[in-house]
């Protein structure tokens, strides 16, 4: 009997881990066949916007308008013919070929008139106006005139554009003269002064040398 009795209670120890591993494996089966647990995403939080860098206004000097430029009206000549020219606007001037010369040897001299002024003018710069003059280099002693020996005669009136400019040359032989041209004596080396007047207008005197 009580090996029956141990064989029943065997059988139902046995029995019950059968029923209890079948309801693991159903209740794991259960588990396994469930849906999967959602993923909770959050949200990420949206980039902050980029600074923008402040910029402080420079300082800026606006300049000054600029001054309208002056406008010289140009001058107008007047109807009729040219008027005539006043000094100011006539310049003399003398001029010798060579600033060294051998004794003996004749030197170029020239008178130079031109208009320095804005307008047009007449002036009257004929041969009997113009004068070449040698002088001692100190300018104390006059030693010849082209109007010793030389013919003044002849009017001539010029009408002068402005910057226009005449010449009007001749050869000196070197020598000393005298009005009437009654006579002369040659010259030795040194240094003289040359002027040209026009119209009683004269130059400012130019050195040269006779060697």
């Amino acid at each position: 009997m009580r090996s029956v009795y141990w064989r029943r209670r065997a059988l139902a120890v046995a029995g019950s881990l059968v029923a209890l591993v079948g309801v693991v494996w159903a209740v794991g089966a259960l588990i396994g066949r469930g849906d999967p647990a959602p993923v909770v995403v959050r949200p990420s939080s949206p980039p902050e916007p980029a600074a923008t860098p402040v910029v402080a206004p420079s300082s800026v000097t606006t300049p000054p308008p600029a001054p309208s430029p002056v406008v010289t009206p140009s001058p107008t000549l007047p109807p009729g013919p040219p008027p005539p020219c006043e000094d100011a606007q006539v310049a003399v001037a003398a001029e010798v070929g060579e600033p060294s010369t051998p004794a003996g040897q004749p030197v170029r001299f020239t008178i130079a008139v031109s208009n320095t002024g804005p307008l047009p003018c007449a002036k009257e710069i004929g041969r009997h106006v113009r004068e070449l003059v040698v002088t001692s280099a100190d300018g104390a002693t006059r030693l010849w005139s082209s109007n010793d020996c030389f013919a003044t005669e002849g009017s001539e009136v010029r009408v002068m554009r402005p910057g226009e400019r005449f010449t009007y040359s001749l050869q000196w032989a070197g020598s000393t003269s005298e009005p009437g041209c009654r006579k002369h004596s040659r010259l030795g080396a040194g240094d003289y002064l040359l002027t040209a007047v026009v119209a009683g207008k004269a130059s400012n005197p130019v050195i040269f040398r006779v060697t």
